[in-house]
Order: C-alpha cells, then structure tokens, then sequence
C-alpha cells in the first residue's frame, strides 16, 4: 500500500510469521520479553540487538532495544521501545532509524498444550518508487529472515524452560490494593517486598499451591482468580507464575507469619517499594490488575 502526503511519498508494508511452541503461553510469553531473544536469536543475521534501557533478563514498557545491522551492504541502525509486555502479546515501536515508522507485534494463542506465536512487523518506507523497490527487492527478505529466526529463539528458550518446576505467586486484591510482604531472610533479601507464595508440591495443581502458601504465611483463606503477567524464569531453575486472588473472608487480615510486615498497597505506590527482582519485573501487569479491580 501506498500513500502520498506533500512532497513525500510512503510505501506501507505488513508481514507476519507464525510458529507453534511446545509451552503454554505464559511461558512463551516470558521468551519473548526475554533480552536473549533479541540477542541471540537475531546474531545469525548479524543483527546486534541489546537492551539500552537497563540489563534486566526481562523486557518491560518503557524499555528500549538498540540494533546494530546492515542491510544490502548498508548500516541500519535503530532503536525501539517497548510498549506492551503481557500474558498474550508484546509490542514495540521505533523511536529512531532510518524508517519513518516500524511497529513490531508478538500475539500468542493458546492451542491445545501449544501455543501459537503470530510475529508481525509493520513499517513505512520512503523514497516513493525507489523506496518501494528497494522494499520489495531487499527489505521484505531480510525481514522474514529476522521474524523467521526471532521465532526459532523464541521456540527454543519456552520449550527448554517449559518442564520447569513452577513457583506460584499470589496477587491478592482487596478494595483496589494489593498485598505485598516484606522477606525478613535470607539477609542478601531481607527488608525487600515480594507477593505471597512458593514452590507447588507433588500433587499439588497451582490454585492449591496458592491457597495452601497463603494460609501458611498470611493465616487466611484466598479464593484463586485468575492468571496475572508472564512467566519469570528464576536463577534456581524454576519458573514463577502468579496468580491473582481475593481473600475468601473481606473481613480477614492477613498476618506476616513468616516475614517482616505485610502491606496493602495502591497502583501509585507499586514502583515505591524495593521488590525483589523477580516481582519486579511484573509491576506493570500488577498495576494493570489494580486498575482492572
């Protein structure tokens, strides 16, 4: 598609890959805010990728992703931001380049015990008739090239983390705040803030592991809601999952049996407390079930 505006002329391209993974898509969705996407999955074509905004494994809005590649002999570099980095899609937009807009979309879908990853990028190329040529002669191969291996990265960081053993976080939500609580040990994490929960033993599915850790470190009883954010691959070889809830009592308070102090907070206040890294990383789908309740 083509379009005219001024003395400009703009040529206007879609492409889409798609790819079925052998991992559900929480954990899909974790591989594709993954830094190593970007920066190994793209190496093949020499393209450079890597976080500028801060080294954190995990992509989150706001961040940003410069990439260093030529394309036809020519240097291309660019630089994105992330604007969405949820359960079921990530996306991101170019803030500066040689193209005058770049939008790249990840939608996933949930396919039996699979998960259906849809990649499209969509951008504009200047230049009229030569801009428009060079498109369709260079840039639309290179760019199925890059979704083609983004997926392939993807495809093989979800399925190595998808048997992992999982350990469930709870976001209990009550009256539009939400808990957190403070770790009192180990010392490396005492004083920092994580939401309730722990491993799910055998035997166990996942709403039970919820229910079971918090009556034993708040002493209440929590009704499972739903699903909350991606997956977060932890350093012990685990991955974490979190799981929305409400307390099954409104009049319950919940105690700090194990930790130093528990604490209902606001969507505002989120970003105030020193969370531990892996919660942090899903401050922004907690402030988004904030503003859903």
């Amino acid at each position: 598609m083509t379009r005219s505006g001024g003395a400009k002329c703009l040529h206007v391209s879609v492409l889409r890959s798609t790819g079925l993974i052998e991992a559900p898509p929480a954990t899909v969705g974790a591989a594709l805010r993954h830094t190593r996407t970007a920066e190994v999955g793209l190496a093949a074509l020499g393209v450079n990728g890597r976080a500028a905004t801060r080294p954190a494994a995990l992509l989150v809005p706001g961040d940003e992703i410069v990439f260093h590649t030529r394309i036809a002999r020519l240097p291309a570099d660019l630089t994105t931001r992330i604007v969405r980095a949820d359960a079921d899609s990530m996306s991101s937009v170019l803030i500066s380049g040689p193209l005058p807009e770049l939008r790249h979309e990840s939608v996933l879908a949930e396919v039996g015990p699979r998960t259906l990853l849809t990649d499209s990028l969509h951008w504009t190329t200047p230049f009229g008739p030569l801009g428009r040529l060079a498109d369709i002669t260079v840039v639309r191969r290179f760019v199925l090239d890059v979704l083609a291996a983004r997926i392939a990265a993807v495809r093989e960081l979800a399925e190595s983390w998808a048997s992992r053993p999982i350990v469930v976080g709870t976001a209990i939500v009550h009256k539009g705040l939400l808990l957190a609580q403070q770790r009192r040990y180990p010392a490396p994490d005492a004083g920092r803030w994580e939401l309730p929960g722990g491993r799910v033993e055998p035997g166990e599915d996942e709403p039970t592991a919820v229910i079971r850790e918090c009556q034993e470190e708040l002493a209440v009883e929590v009704r499972p809601t739903g699903r909350v954010g991606t997956d977060v691959p932890l350093s012990n070889g685990m991955l974490l999952r979190i799981h929305a809830a409400e307390l099954a009592d409104p009049t319950a308070t919940p105690k700090a049996v194990e930790h130093n102090e528990v604490r209902w907070v606001s969507a505002d206040e989120l970003a105030e407390l020193d969370w531990l890294d892996a919660d942090r990383v899903l401050v922004h789908s907690l402030r988004e079930l904030l503003a859903d309740s």
